[in-house]
């Protein structure tokens, strides 16, 4: 009985050994350490003459302009960084490259738009604006389209998953011609881009990150005041 028990046992094993040898490897995507980006890391030196430039040409412009415009009478203290935990970046990574992935487009740079929070509470949408007047940034992933490089939503047309460019004056007239009749959302006046909200844009999937933390205030920075 006990030698039946230990063959069954036997047997199981060898089965779980061959369904789990039968599984595809778990691929990381994480690229091996090769060291520091070449010709991207600054000195300490270096990044604390920049910081210093921009307090001087930049910080007493912003700070000038809000102070000026303000109903109350209260003082603007300018953003002087905006920051992401590092799993959050990672999460960020991980995602457009799925989408990218779904979409079958490469992925070629990550662009870092500057930007300004509405001096509102509320945006168009109804989203609540998290640092009013604040200055900030946001990320946009670009791809290669009729050669050149531009920054890219994704939105399902006749059942592919496609990435579009995120500036509609991209588009071929043919493309033009399969999206006019879907919602085209909001243009700003610069025309560079639409809305990717699902409000304004049904189906579409924006790759857009924003709305990290910006200081100060709160905060404190490691190159000093600055204002």
């Amino acid at each position: 009985m006990k030698a039946q028990t230990l063959q069954h046992l036997l047997l199981l094993l060898c089965i779980n050994l061959m369904l789990f040898s039968c599984q595809d490897p778990v691929t990381h995507t994480e690229p091996p350490y090769e060291g520091p980006p070449k010709d991207h890391i600054i000195s300490v030196d270096r990044a604390q003459e920049m910081f210093d430039a921009y307090s001087q040409r930049r910080v007493p412009i912003i700070k000038k302009y809000e102070d000026s415009i303000a109903a109350d009478g209260s003082k603007f203290t300018p953003t002087r960084y905006a920051e992401f935990d590092l799993e959050t970046i990672k999460q960020y990574i991980a995602y457009i490259e799925h989408e990218a992935k779904e979409a079958n487009v490469d992925i070629k740079t990550l662009r870092f738009y500057l930007s300004n929070y509405p001096d509102s509470d509320k945006f168009p949408n109804g989203d609540m604006v998290k640092y009013p007047k604040r200055n900030s940034f946001f990320v946009v992933p670009t791809m290669a389209y009729e050669g050149k490089n531009v920054g890219f939503y994704l939105e399902e047309i006749d059942g592919v998953y496609t990435a579009l460019p995120i500036n509609r004056n991209s588009l071929s007239e043919k493309e033009k011609n399969q999206t006019q009749d879907e919602p085209q959302g909001s243009v700003n006046e610069a025309g560079l881009f639409i809305s990717t909200n699902s409000a304004t844009l049904s189906g579409s999937t924006s790759v857009i990150l924003n709305d990290g933390g910006v200081a100060p205030p709160p905060g404190t920075s490691d190159f000093g005041d600055g204002n």
